[in-house]
């Protein structure tokens, strides 16, 4: 039986992963900061408010009115939905800020801020389709790898077990053993990184989507610009281009 899927926002990026991202997996998104994997997550939230279904996201390391506001900036206005009910956010980022504030008062260590992460996933209301998750770095910060492993594990089956889409957003490098171990978990990864042109001296944003189970991948890095309307993939295969620029240079 073909796995369903569910549209990323992107229509480019949904030809590449063969319509959208496998419905009701956990896909990790990663990549250095800066490199857009918010602005990915949120057209997957608000392509996913638009058709209908109930979105939650968890926010760990930034307020509410700063999301809102970066998404207003490449034109996505969350009010109605979450006047509605289609989009729940966690405000996780002032929990946190409120609990390490006390542990500190009260002279505690503040490793214990991640402690409820399980039970905040077990939460989330069945009704709910989509989930973002932005992002896993505080659970990588304070955990060691085991215990990284098994926190992400559970969270990511009882995700599972709830059928819920979900993108795990994470800002660990590739050579980071905790992303390693996300990866594997994952049922499926994009990374997202900056390369630059040493030739022109400019800077080029890519995507590469090492693993998606159930697709068919060319495994080739594709090319995308963060515009004011968000992410623009501007080229789905490269290689007649690179191909052309190499023989022009031989010349």
């Amino acid at each position: 039986m073909p796995v369903k899927r569910v549209s990323t926002g992107i229509s480019e990026l949904d030809d590449l992963l063969d319509r959208g991202y496998p419905k009701g997996h956990g896909i990790l998104i990663s990549g250095p900061p800066g490199a857009g994997k918010t602005i990915l997550a949120t057209h997957f939230l608000h392509q996913s408010c638009k058709d209908g279904k109930k979105c939650m996201l968890m926010l760990t390391h930034v307020n509410v009115e700063s999301f809102l506001e970066q998404a207003e900036n490449i034109g996505f206005d969350f009010k109605r939905c979450l006047d509605n009910g289609t989009l729940l956010i966690t405000k996780s980022f002032e929990v946190r800020t409120n609990k390490i504030h006390n542990a500190s008062r009260l002279g505690s260590g503040i490793g214990f801020v991640e402690k409820d992460c399980v039970e905040n996933v077990q939460e989330i209301p069945d009704d709910v389709e989509i989930v973002v998750i932005d992002n896993l770095d505080m659970l990588s910060l304070y955990h060691s790898v085991e215990e990284f492993a098994d926190k992400f594990f559970t969270i990511n089956d009882i995700l599972s077990s709830k059928r819920c889409t979900t993108l795990f957003l994470i800002g660990q490098e590739e050579s980071d053993i905790k992303h390693r171990v996300a990866e594997h978990i994952s049922f499926g990864s994009i990374m997202l990184y900056t390369n630059r042109n040493g030739r022109k001296g400019k800077g080029l944003r890519q995507l590469y989507i090492p693993k998606m189970r159930c697709t068919d991948l060319s495994l080739e890095p594709t090319s995308f610009r963060i515009t004011p309307s968000g992410i623009k993939i501007e080229k789905i295969f490269q290689r007649d281009d690179i191909l052309r620029e190499a023989l022009g240079s031989a010349v």
